[in-house]
């Protein structure tokens, strides 16, 4: 295959209709690569022009009248690093450069007569992807412009790095754009390893003098989630959507994890700002790890971030971080997992929720897409599996700001720290039953009170199960 390179150009012309139906596949094969995107709705198109060139400039422009200008470019990949070397040039600033999984992204950014010009050059196997957009500063209105669901290059998905520009056509959006121009950059989807931007800084009691356990457990797995950022990966939330702490919460917890309670870090699947993709895969490994366990298994879900109800149902869903309100049962249903981690028999399942369910607290943000506040239905549980929540009925998980950790969570680690893992699960819910409410109080003014639910086989028995 030919080494080439995709330059995406995105450039917002003027805004005037917009057709609010099915998705809009558009899929483009330059050069043998095969490129799919995917719109939230499909454009309304008033005319078109279409031409694919010789190298090493291919283009294809499809156009709307008065509407968006979007146009793709395939060039050869000396015609891109010309390109860079002419960025450069003019003043381009390298703003960072990281990798994830086998993408390496390197992010510009140039300004030239009041517009800022931000790019993404993706390097995905042997194909480069060049996202560009501009943004000019005087531009309203622009959270509500549309932009791709996803892009697959070659059938995989580049989840993280493509910035939310569509796919290179213009068309309108029914909303009145006040003669204001603007393109800008978002991200839809993130990786499931650590994040190069966020450092665990370590700034709580508890985050230090973790206790140390020199014995391990080979048949104790975790999956353990911090999603803390969604406005890096969805269009339309602003900065009070996201999760405050949680990737704290997640990366402290696993700490423990491994330092005193004994699990191997291989037996740890650790993601933050996960996707749902990534949360069910997760999901699905601890599932496949119990059933060949052979009834040893003892599993832990530990999960920080945002929770809602579906507005019809009541059913509780997590929300991954490529998941909105307005979408809640894309999410991961409570009951699903609850019922995928009991399908096959183990020693016990423990899952940690340091998440409220009703549109209040760290969740506020988020549900502001929605709009509604909902109480969730309680479900049933099945199998030998207790649930932490950190919360209960209509009321919200806060953060406890001044040790940069989750309420729920901090103490929970806590009682970890004190006793050096050697309590009963009995023991460790009256700590947290016992300093929750209290602190909640004293520190956001709101009640927060821990619940623990159980299954009808281990409602006798679960209050004598010890941590380690």
């Amino acid at each position: 295959m030919k080494k080439t390179a995709l330059l995406l150009l995105l450039t917002l012309v003027s805004v005037t209709a917009f057709s609010q139906s099915e998705e809009f596949v558009y899929t483009i094969s330059p050069y043998g690569y095969s490129v799919e995107i995917r719109f939230p709705s499909k454009p309304i198109i008033s005319g078109s022009v279409s031409s694919l060139s010789d190298p090493p400039n291919a283009t294809l422009n499809l156009q709307v009248d008065g509407g968006l200008n979007y146009q793709i470019m395939v060039q050869k990949k000396v015609a891109l690093l010309n390109w860079v070397n002419t960025f450069k040039r003019l003043g381009g600033v390298v703003k960072s450069t990281y990798e994830i999984g086998r993408l390496k992204i390197t992010e510009m950014e140039i300004q030239r007569q009041g517009v800022s010009y931000r790019y993404k050059i993706v390097s995905y196997k042997e194909a480069y992807i060049l996202a560009y957009v501009s943004s000019q500063s005087f531009a309203q209105d622009k959270d509500v412009f549309p932009f791709f669901n996803s892009l697959k290059v070659d059938g995989q998905l580049v989840q993280n790095p493509i910035t939310d520009n569509s796919k290179f056509t213009a068309y309108t959006i029914d909303y009145p754009s006040k003669g204001k121009t603007d393109t800008i950059t978002k991200l839809v989807y993130v990786n499931s390893e650590s994040k190069k931007g966020y450092q665990y800084e370590k700034l709580s009691d508890v985050d230090k003098n973790i206790p140390q356990n020199t014995a391990t457990n080979p048949y104790c797995f975790a999956l353990i989630i911090g999603n803390e950022d969604y406005t890096s990966h969805q269009i339309d939330l602003k900065s009070e959507s996201n999760v405050e702490f949680a990737r704290n919460d997640a990366s402290a917890f696993r700490d423990y994890c491994t330092n005193t309670l004994g699990i191997p870090q291989k037996n740890i699947t650790f993601l933050l700002d996960a996707t749902v993709g990534q949360i069910n895969q997760g999901i699905a490994k601890l599932k496949l790890l119990s059933k060949v366990s052979n009834g040893k298994s003892q599993l832990i879900v530990f999960y920080a971030g945002h929770g809602l109800p579906d507005e019809t149902t009541k059913e509780p869903y997590l929300i991954p971080v490529d998941v909105n309100g307005a979408n809640v049962t894309s999410g991961i249903k409570l009951q699903n997992l609850y019922a995928n981690l009991t399908e096959f028999p183990s020693e016990r399942v423990t899952v940690y929720l340091d998440a409220c369910f009703t549109g209040g607290g760290r969740n506020a943000g988020l549900v502001e897409s929605r709009g509604v506040k909902v109480r969730p239905k309680e479900g049933v549980l099945a199998g030998n599996i207790v649930v932490f929540s950190s919360s209960s009925g209509e009321q919200s998980s806060l953060p406890k700001a001044d040790e940069k950790h989750g309420m729920f969570t901090y103490f929970l680690l806590k009682k970890l720290q004190e006793t050096k893992g050697e309590i009963t699960y009995s023991e460790l819910f009256e700590s947290l039953n016992e300093k929750i409410p209290i602190e909640s109080l004293l520190l956001n003014s709101k009640e927060q009170n821990p619940v623990v639910n159980t299954s009808q086989e281990v409602t006798d028995k679960w209050k004598l199960w010890r941590l380690k």
